[in-house]
């Protein structure tokens, strides 16, 4: 079995701009991510498990210290809950958890029991929360019919949230995900721009075709056509979040989490009928503090004319997530015997260095 890399270990570079320390979001002042994985192997009608959740925490405490955030949906077929409220407001007031499609509710759960025991006024005397839960369909490898992941693990992940480096590939939600019919999972990178500012992407993949996978423009999936079997995964979907301490407003986060497209676009995804491709972008760069009676609020909003630089580095960043989380994936077998083979690294360099 190969020794799994980042593809910047590699020598692979994605696009101009410099990553963040770790080339993942929690270069993000603040951020943190967590993963709970679960993985049985019981054969009850309820196993196996190959599934999990990863959450996103933007701030230490973004209840009371909410921020603006935007989504946008490339294709529906998939979901991620609270983005109505969302859209709306233009903020969020919870943690971001990824997990598989029919986890939903009880992750939902399992933040709405973390935020209720943090803060007692919640939907006492403070407002309820709509907590923001996406998903993607792990069943190729994972017993759905389980619901594996419980409100225990979603707080577990929460609470193990850390910022620095990220676990990548089959880990937390990503443990049962699919990258174009290789192991996918969770991947993540960063960049800086202007020296100031950091931007970087988190995703959970679980789509695409592998005759479609793109190398920087190389045609890397058609010449792994017959190398390793292919499996029969759906269309699938991928959830991607952009996160940044740029100073956006709402709607400019809206149009930054558009650019979602063309980072996909350039590895190669389709945004086939069946699968769902659902991105969130949001902004550390202003907190609305929770009870605030101040008349006119005062906010900072970065000039629209840099735009065109964070709109490139998303694009790069959302690229070399899918990537890392494809180089980081180990070989995972679960459910009927199905497996997601790692994509094999080595034959890869083989194809780009003849390029």
């Amino acid at each position: 079995m190969e020794e799994r890399k980042r593809v910047r270990e590699l020598g692979i570079k994605i696009g101009r701009f410099p990553t963040g320390q770790n080339n993942a979001i929690t270069d993000i002042p603040g951020v943190k991510v967590g993963h709970e994985t679960v993985i049985t192997d019981g054969q009850d009608g309820q196993g196996p498990a190959r599934t999990g959740v990863t959450v996103i925490l933007p701030n230490e405490d973004i209840y009371n210290q909410r921020i603006f955030a935007n989504s946008h949906v490339i294709n529906g077929a998939g979901e991620m809950t609270g983005i109505v409220q969302m859209k709306e407001w233009g903020i969020i007031e919870t943690p971001i958890a990824l997990t598989n499609s029919m986890n939903v509710g009880i992750v939902n759960d399992g933040i709405i029991e973390y935020m209720t025991q943090r803060y007692p006024e919640l939907g006492d005397t403070e407002d309820i929360v709509l907590p923001i839960v996406a998903e993607c369909d792990d069943s190729f490898l994972n017993n759905p019919r389980g619901r594996h992941v419980n409100q225990e693990h979603v707080i577990s992940a929460i609470e193990k949230a850390r910022n620095g480096e990220v676990e990548e590939g089959s880990i937390g939600s990503g443990t049962g995900m699919s990258c174009f019919e290789f192991k996918g999972g969770i991947g993540t990178s960063s960049r800086v721009i202007l020296e100031k500012y950091t931007i970087g992407t988190l995703v959970m993949t679980n789509f695409g075709k592998r005759k479609d996978f793109l190398l920087n423009g190389t045609t890397v999936g058609e010449q792994l056509q017959d190398f390793m079997p292919k499996s029969d995964v759906p269309e699938g979907s991928i959830i991607i979040v952009i996160g940044t301490n740029a100073p956006l407003m709402p709607h400019q986060l809206g149009r930054l989490a558009k650019r979602s497209a063309l980072g996909l676009g350039k590895i190669g995804s389709k945004a086939y009928h069946g699968s769902g491709e659902i991105s969130l972008a949001f902004s550390t760069g202003n907190r609305l503090k929770r009870g605030e009676k101040t008349e006119v609020m005062n906010l900072n909003m970065i000039n629209d004319l840099l735009l065109n630089d964070l709109f490139e580095a998303a694009i790069e960043c959302i690229e070399e997530a899918i990537l890392n989380a494809m180089f980081k994936a180990k070989t995972v077998i679960g459910r009927n015997g199905n497996i997601l083979y790692e994509i094999p690294i080595s034959k890869t360099m083989e194809i780009l260095a003849a390029q």
